[in-house]
C-alpha cells in the first residue's frame, strides 16, 4: 500500500525553510504609500469601550458590562462610606488620646502644682469651684470645656502607662440619648462617648449604688469594645485562656469629679434585650438600693448569671459599678449586651486581687436562646455566696 508522503514538521530535523526574497528599496516605499498609516486608539477611548455598552457590543456583552458598571458603582459608595467612617474615627481616635494624655499628665501630680499647670484665669477656677464645691484640680480644665463631664474611666496598664484599653472622660447629659453620638467636644460622631445613665447620681460626689456607664462597641477597638474580652478572651485570638483578659486586668480607675477610686472587677454578664428571645434582666433600671435585702437580690441575681468568678467579696453598701456595651455573638439579630460589673475598693482596702482563684462559671443562667442554641439547663446556684457578706 502506497502512502502519501507527509511534509516535515518545521521541528524535524531535516526541514529547512526556503529564503524569502527581500523586496526591493522601491517596492517597500510604494506598499507603504499604498497602505495607509493606521491611527493609534486613544487609550481612554479603549477604556471606555471596555467598560461602557457601545455599537456593535453583543446583547451578551453589553448585560455583562452593565453588571460590571453597576458593581463599581456600589464598591465606590460603600467604600467611600467606610473609608469616612476609618477617617472620622482615626480623627476622633486622636483627640481622645490627646484628651487621654492631658489628663494623664495631671492626675498624678499634686494639687499645687496642678494648680499652676491649669490654663484657666483665677476668675475660671473661682467660678468652677463656687459650681462644683470639692472639684478635683484634675477636672477644671476639662469642666470648663464641657461641664457635663462626670468622670474618667481607665482598663489596662501597659508600661507604666495606664489607659491602653480604656481612657476615656465619661459624660452624663438629660438622657441617654445624645452621648452615643456626640463626643465630649460635642462634635457628632458614630462612635459617641463614654457616658452615665442620666438617673444615676454625682451630687456633691456621692455615687449612686450602682452607677451605670455605657460605650459603643466600635469595630476599630476602642470605647468599650475590649470589654468583651472579659466574657471571653480567647474568642479574639488573643488568648489562650478564657480567663486570661481578666486575670492581666482584674481592677480598674473610676474617678468622679470629686474622687479618685479604683474598683475590683467581679462579675461579666451577657444580657438579652429581647424579650422573643427570653428574659430581659433590668440591670441599667437599678441605681439605688433600698435595703441589704435588695442588694443581696441584686447580687445573688448577677453573679448567677456571670461568666465570671473571683475572689473578690462583696456586701451591703458597696458602691457598684456596671459597664455596658453590645456584643452579639448570636448574630445582629439578636441584640444582647456584654456587662462587666465591678465594686469600689473600700477605704483602707488593697486594690490588689488573688487572680489565682478565678474560676469560669460554665454553668451560668442563661436566656431562653441561648439554651435553644447550647442545650442544657441550668443546674442551680453554685458559686461561693460566703463571697456576699451581707447574704
Amino acid at each position: 500500500m502506497n502512502y502519501t508522503q507527509r511534509p516535515k514538521s518545521r521541528r524535524s530535523a531535516g526541514y529547512k525553510p526556503a529564503k524569502a526574497e527581500k523586496p526591493s528599496k522601491t517596492e517597500q516605499a510604494a506598499e507603504k504609500e499604498e497602505k495607509p498609516a493606521r491611527k493609534k486608539e486613544n487609550i481612554f477611548v479603549k477604556m471606555r469601550n471596555a467598560i461602557l455598552p457601545c455599537k456593535g457590543d453583543s446583547v451578551t456583552e453589553s448585560v455583562r458590562k452593565v453588571v460590571f458598571d453597576i458593581a463599581v458603582v456600589a464598591l465606590i459608595i460603600t467604600g467611600g462610606s467606610l473609608l469616612f467612617d476609618v477617617v472620622d474615627r482615626a480623627v476622633e481616635t486622636g483627640k481622645d488620646n490627646q484628651l487621654a494624655e492631658a489628663y494623664d499628665n495631671v492626675r498624678d501630680q499634686e494639687e499645687d502644682v496642678i494648680e499652676g499647670q491649669l490654663n484657666l484665669s483665677d476668675e475660671e477656677k473661682e467660678a468652677i469651684r463656687q459650681e462644683q464645691p470639692g472639684i478635683l484640680p484634675s477636672f477644671m480644665e476639662l469642666y470648663n470645656k464641657n461641664n457635663d463631664i462626670v468622670g474618667w474611666i481607665t482598663v489596662g496598664d501597659e508600661e507604666g502607662k495606664i489607659g491602653q484599653i480604656v481612657n476615656h472622660p465619661v459624660m452624663q447629659a438629660a438622657d441617654n440619648d445624645y452621648y452615643l453620638t456626640h463626643s465630649f467636644e460635642h462634635k457628632e460622631t458614630k462612635g459617641g462617648a463614654i457616658f452615665a445613665d442620666y438617673r444615676n447620681r454625682f451630687d456633691s460626689g456621692k455615687l449612686s449604688g450602682n452607677t451605670v456607664l455605657y460605650g459603643h462597641n466600635i469595630w476599630d477597638g476602642t470605647m468599650f469594645a475590649k470589654l468583651t474580652r472579659y466574657y471571653d478572651a480567647t474568642l479574639f485570638g488573643e488568648y489562650s485562656d478564657k480567663l486570661g483578659f481578666y486575670k492581666e486586668n482584674p481592677t480598674l480607675i473610676f474617678d468622679t469629679l470629686y474622687e479618685k477610686s479604683e474598683w475590683k472587677v467581679f462579675a461579666c454578664v451577657l444580657f438579652n434585650t429581647d424579650e422573643k428571645n427570653g428574659e430581659v434582666y433590668p440591670y441599667t433600671q437599678i441605681h439605688d438600693f433600698e435595703s441589704e435585702a435588695s442588694f443581696n437580690s441584686f447580687i445573688l441575681d448577677i453573679m448567677d448569671r456571670s461568666v465570671l468568678w473571683t475572689d473578690v467579696d462583696l456586701t451591703y453598701g458597696d458602691s457598684i459599678l456596671t459597664l455596658s456595651t453590645c456584643y452579639y455573638p448570636y448574630g445582629e439579630n439578636i441584640d444582647t449586651r456584654c456587662v462587666v460589673f465591678a465594686r469600689k475598693v473600700r477605704d483602707g482596702e488593697s486594690a490588689e486581687v488573688d487572680v489565682s482563684k478565678a474560676q469560669r462559671n460554665e454553668n451560668p443562667l442563661m436566656f431562653t436562646y441561648q439554651y435553644n442554641v447550647l442545650g442544657g439547663s441550668w443546674k442551680g446556684r453554685t458559686w461561693d455566696t460566703s463571697k456576699l457578706l451581707s447574704y
